[in-house]
């Protein structure tokens, strides 16, 4: 599978450019990214009217619309605005990514860890192995709560 690559930058989500150029990707580099910000800050998928706006995730209108357990609804993103960055809301939010990302796990070992190395600053890391032939990916990014955004490192 090819994609354009995306990248978490301090102002929102962008394409990556070398130069001039799109860099691209093969593989499930841009799914945890998607799978942790899938658009829907205000709610997650419900029954909606044709005519009402909607604030979910944009493919779960032409995707599948008629079964909830395959919808992408990222809770991460709302999540960060209302948990507390302590012990505890560490926990709770490493739950909430592990929830968000289990559509990976068809394809691949997921591992989570989140930590609080500063004040106002979470430091979130995904693995993703296939258990194929073992190859694996890691991301990092960095939700900084006082500017909230999210970066990738």
């Amino acid at each position: 599978m090819s994609d354009l690559r995306l990248i978490a930058k301090h102002d929102g989500t962008d394409i990556e450019l070398l130069g001039v150029d799109f860099v691209g990707v093969d593989g499930f580099e841009n799914m945890p990214l998607l799978g942790l910000y899938g658009g829907n800050v205000e709610e997650s998928t419900k029954t909606f009217n044709v005519d009402e706006l909607r604030f979910d995730w944009w493919g779960n209108d032409l995707f599948d619309f008629e079964n909830p357990a395959v919808q992408m609804n990222s809770r991460l993103e709302r999540s960060l605005q209302t948990i507390a960055l302590n012990s505890a809301g560490r926990i709770e939010i490493e739950e909430i990514i592990k929830k968000d990302l289990e559509f990976l796990t068809i394809f691949a070992e997921l591992e989570v860890s989140v930590s609080i190395p500063d004040v106002d600053r979470l430091e979130i890391s995904i693995k993703l192995t296939e258990p194929d032939n073992k190859d694996s990916n890691e991301f990092l990014y960095i939700w900084n709560a006082s500017e909230n955004e999210l970066s990738e490192v």
